[in-house]
């Protein structure tokens, strides 16, 4: 493990560059060129002088590209994957996900818990993720110990949760958040009321002027499930569109994860309003949510991305295989095999993403002047030949460990599929050790697991 690896004058050369943006754009035979974690620019391989680099590397039969971005996840839930799984919304939520918080999710297992996350996203090409958990500043602390973006965002709830006993408690410490953060290239902060059913309407009312006042984004999970729309509309009277709309919070800076279940009246006045979609696939499907209208919200124009949730609700945090659920489920749903196209699915997992994150001017498309978050996947693999088109190819061919090296702000942070930034032995020993607490406290049985 390099814990020392450092930004350096880096060279990708002769690639095959998907630059992303807003366009289709592919440079056969390219090579960028990266100074103080700064692409300074993208060029014909032929005419790029190859002395005086730290590192030339090596990008023949590589996809060069902007790295993923995971517009909404809980990445400490990791230590909870697939202990509860194929059960009723309620009873994981009451019997096993609550409860497990309560007893094991404090400070030391959270830093664990992202850890462990973070070895998952990097390796499967995230740059960048949007957190909604508690002990946010353990997630900050081992995110810049892996060299990782993130947008940091303390739970708030009207009730307790395992880091503070109120929502004003939490709400203090995400100012405090962002003001320590304030000047970090890597670290954001929003503010992250849970749901419209777990936060009172003057709180969310005290969010909205917060996040006006601060310049703060505001991160929430919004129409996840039919129930929520209907015991909103019983408690208020309203969708919980309206909701948010009433107390001042349906603008350009609200992240409305989820986003399943709206009627089309609501499409125009989202997009007018600039409100920002983060779109868990994998977890809805699993947790048989719904099916959220992704291809009416690309037509509208409606900023939309791509979320894995938690790992604890998806179980994998692979944005490759959220983008081909996406795609391929939409086709069928809307009878359209037009629905969510290959380049859709890889814009919403890149240019997309960083829009809805509001990191659009730094990363999510490859131009100089940008920050050199960037990916090599590696396409000389039965799987990924013959290339005909290589957004049909990546979107759906591509395994997330396809990728193969990765670049966070000119900091490489996994090389030829080794994390050089978080020592993964040590991580994968201190979360067994969790794993058998967590069986012991619930009465799980891992015989037929290997584990006794």
């Amino acid at each position: 493990m390099n814990l020392k690896n450092k930004k350096q004058r880096l060279l990708i050369h002769d690639g095959l560059i998907l630059t992303m943006g807003d366009q289709p754009r592919v440079l056969p035979h390219h090579s960028i060129g990266v100074v103080d974690g700064l692409i300074t620019f993208i060029r014909p391989a032929e005419e790029v002088n190859l002395e005086g680099w730290d590192e030339v590397m090596d990008g023949r039969g590589m996809a060069v590209m902007p790295g993923f971005i995971n517009c909404h996840t809980h990445a400490a839930m990791s230590l909870m994957r697939g202990f509860a799984d194929d059960l009723p919304l309620k009873e994981w939520l009451e019997n096993f996900i609550w409860p497990s918080e309560a007893a094991f999710m404090n400070r030391k297992n959270v830093a664990l818990g992202t850890r462990l996350a973070l070895l998952e996203m990097i390796a499967a090409g995230t740059v960048m993720f949007a957190d909604m958990y508690f002990f946010e500043d353990e997630v900050a602390l081992a995110c810049q110990q892996a060299g990782m973006r993130v947008l940091l965002g303390e739970g708030i709830l009207d009730f307790k949760t395992p880091h503070f006993p109120n929502p004003d408690d939490a709400i203090a410490f995400a100012l405090e958040l962002a003001s320590h953060y304030s000047n970090d290239p890597l670290i954001k902060v929003a503010l992250a009321p849970h749901a419209v059913y777990t936060v009172s309407p003057s709180t969310l009312k005290k969010i909205a002027k917060l996040s006006a006042d601060y310049h703060l984004p505001v991160h929430i999970h919004l129409a996840e499930t039919r129930q929520e729309v209907e015991d909103c509309q019983k408690s208020f009277g309203v969708h919980p569109i309206d909701h948010l709309s009433n107390v001042g919070l349906l603008n350009d800076k609200l992240i409305a994860a989820h986003m399943v279940h709206v009627p089309s009246e609501y499409y125009s006045r989202l997009r007018e309003a600039g409100v920002r979609i983060a779109h868990n696939h994998s977890a809805n499907l699993k947790l048989a949510s719904g099916f959220a209208p992704i291809p009416d919200y690309l037509k509208e124009k409606i900023i939309t991305g791509l979320g894995t949730d938690g790992p604890a609700s998806n179980n994998n945090l692979a944005i490759p295989i959220e983008w081909r659920h996406s795609s391929l489920v939409s086709k069928m749903m809307t009878g359209n095999p037009e629905a969510i196209n290959a380049f859709e699915a890889l814009y919403m997992a890149t240019t997309g993403g960083a829009r809805v994150l509001g990191v659009s001017d730094i990363i999510g498309s490859l131009e100089p002047g940008k920050a050199a978050d960037i990916i090599l996947i590696s396409l000389n693999k039965p799987h990924l030949q013959p290339i005909y088109n290589i957004y049909s190819t990546l979107a759906y061919s591509m395994h997330p460990t396809d990728v193969d090296t990765v670049i966070i702000n000119g900091r490489i942070v996994m090389r030829r599929r080794q994390m050089l930034t978080l020592d993964t032995e040590k991580i994968l020993a201190e979360v067994n050790q969790v794993e058998r607490q967590i069986a012991h406290y619930f009465h799980l049985n891992n015989s037929r697991n290997g584990k006794k």
